[in-house]
């Protein structure tokens, strides 16, 4: 919910980095937002200041109290119940500036044929969802959204996975596999290699070289060479090893195996994730879960992706709220890139991160 900002939109002007880097623009905060004129902002003082800060068209998001606080108190480094100049300096620099200048990729999970239209489409699954809808929704947001970085995560399985229902029987399973026989399509088991991993038994999907393991037809593929908005191109296969899955885009499912998407996000100084695909309760769960657990802001796009179970999907959403994950719908991911639009539950998120590693 918002509210009208009495303060106006006071960050707007420092999206000028020289100007957002000249300390003088830190004295000039200050003085905008001390309101008795003691060189220091009191909590009410530092609440305006982020009610300025996290807004969006002259309305202020609100801001839970407890949340305000903490953030006050973490910065307010010789606890005097002031943020004095040198504290909001840090403030300045870790909390308004990612929130001022994120890098933001457009990561899309897993848009592949098999997923839509194959061997595990999604209309065969509780859900019945129909993947190919979100395709035109991906779309319109490389097409109008300037991203840095638009990046693509492909299931890429050898035809012998471990995932496989039609592999079942070339593994020994595990003492304690919750089933042994009469095994089915989508029971869980858990074989001998992996005896902590639960696998879910899919039908087979996605294997390398084929047209089910093809990124849809439809959907757009940035050339990096001839994009008018220069942004960068990652590709990320994943699942590549014959006996352990990969839901992840980061890691497989043990955390033993690292793919490069990490790596190639970091290089580019990547901060915030846009995330959307297939499947919402499976691989777009488990990599926005891994996403927040590398440090980087997550937002959610919720129309676009589409699931096994709905149920599930639920529950998946409410677990990345309360992990730190944004969830927002398509319409709004343009002013957000372009930070017009300034959520408070990213910052709060960087915060936290900041809190854990005590890095004031």
């Amino acid at each position: 919910m918002t509210e009208q900002n009495e303060n106006g939109d006071f960050f707007l002007k420092y999206r000028n980095e020289t100007l957002f880097n000249d300390k003088n623009s830190i004295v000039q905060c200050l003085k905008y937002f001390d309101k008795d004129n003691d060189q220091s902002l009191d909590l009410n003082e530092f609440e305006q200041l982020l009610k300025s800060l996290f807004s969006h068209n002259g309305n202020s998001y609100q801001i839970e109290m407890a949340k305000i606080k903490a953030m006050f108190d973490f910065f307010d480094s010789n606890k005097d119940g002031k943020i004095q100049l040198i504290e909001l300096e840090n403030f300045w620099f870790k909390i308004i500036k990612p929130t001022l200048f994120p890098k933001n990729a457009l990561l899309i999970v897993d848009v592949q044929n098999d997923f839509i239209t194959g061997t595990l489409s999604l209309t065969n699954c509780p859900s019945k969802h129909n993947g190919a809808e979100i395709v035109p929704i991906i779309n319109n947001l490389i097409d109008t959204v300037p991203f840095e970085t638009i990046a693509y995560s492909i299931d890429w399985h050898p035809a012998d996975h471990s995932s496989f229902i039609e592999n079942v029987n070339n593994r020994k399973l595990a003492e304690n596999s919750p089933i042994k026989e009469n095994i089915k399509t989508f029971d869980s088991v858990i074989y001998e290699a992996y005896p902590n991993v639960l696998q879910i038994l899919w039908p087979a999907h996605c294997i390398q070289g084929t047209n089910g393991a093809k990124l849809h037809a439809d959907l757009k593929q940035v050339d990096a060479k001839t994009d008018s908005l220069g942004r960068s191109v990652i590709y990320v296969y994943k699942g590549c090893l014959s006996d352990i899955d990969s839901y992840s885009a980061f890691f497989d499912n043990c955390r033993l195996n690292e793919t490069s998407l990490h790596n190639d996000l970091k290089k580019l100084g990547i901060t915030d994730l846009y995330i959307c695909g297939i499947a919402a309760d499976v691989c777009v769960a488990y990599t926005s879960m891994d996403a927040l657990g590398l440090n980087y802001r997550v937002i959610y796009i919720q129309d676009g992706v589409r699931g096994v179970d709905s149920d599930n999907i639920k529950k998946q959403e409410i677990n990345l709220v309360n992990n730190g994950a944004l969830l927002i719908k398509s319409k709004d991911v343009y002013d957000m890139v372009g930070c017009k639009d300034r959520r408070p539950e990213l910052a709060y998120a960087t915060f936290l991160s900041l809190a854990r590693s005590n890095k004031v």
